[in-house]
């Protein structure tokens, strides 16, 4: 049974925000977030952290950057790796949750756990095979039957893959691929 996603406070929740990489994936949601998207409506999204101090260091960090002010209000949603209910009432307020906690062999299935059993898309930037196939194996029906949509190695670990076709394409002339 799909849950209905729509109603919920944001469209996208990026989770461990504060994190190296995931004040590079707050900037670049900054930076395409503006205007409005394929429904004609701005896109409504967040940050998540254990660290409201850092959360909003992060936010500063991309307004300048950016030279967007406006970033700085974007909501913060304080979460835990450790505290399944933070867990929990951040995946009910997004229809996406990005995950940036990693290494995800240690801090990964709390999350996929918590997005499923309460209705979130679950994408993250793992280039790690193992916990890839453990999560599958463990959660593909349960995520199936729950509507939900769990996506590894997504953008992150695909990127030199990316290159790789891009470099090949851009090689090889006279042939349009």
């Amino acid at each position: 049974m799909a849950t209905e996603t729509s109603n919920r406070p944001y469209q996208l929740v990026i989770f461990g925000a504060s994190g190296f990489t995931g004040q590079y994936v707050v900037e670049e949601v900054a930076r395409t977030a503006d205007g409005e998207d394929y429904r004609g409506q701005e896109l409504r999204w967040a940050v998540a952290g254990r660290s409201q101090k850092k959360l909003e260091k992060v936010l500063s960090w991309a307004a300048e950057r950016l030279g967007k002010p406006q970033l700085k209000s974007i909501d913060i949603v304080i979460c835990d790796i450790n505290d399944a209910p933070s867990l929990a009432d951040m995946c009910k307020k997004a229809s996406v949750v990005l995950d940036c906690v990693g290494p995800y062999r240690f801090y990964g299935e709390a999350v996929v756990k918590a997005c499923i059993e309460n209705g979130a898309h679950f994408l993250d930037i793992s280039g790690e095979p193992k916990f890839l196939e453990s999560m599958y194996l463990k959660y593909d029906r349960q995520a199936a039957d729950n509507g939900v949509y769990i996506v590894g190695s997504c953008g992150f670990d695909s990127i030199p893959a990316d290159l790789g076709v891009l470099f090949t394409r851009n090689s090889i002339q006279g042939n349009n691929l």
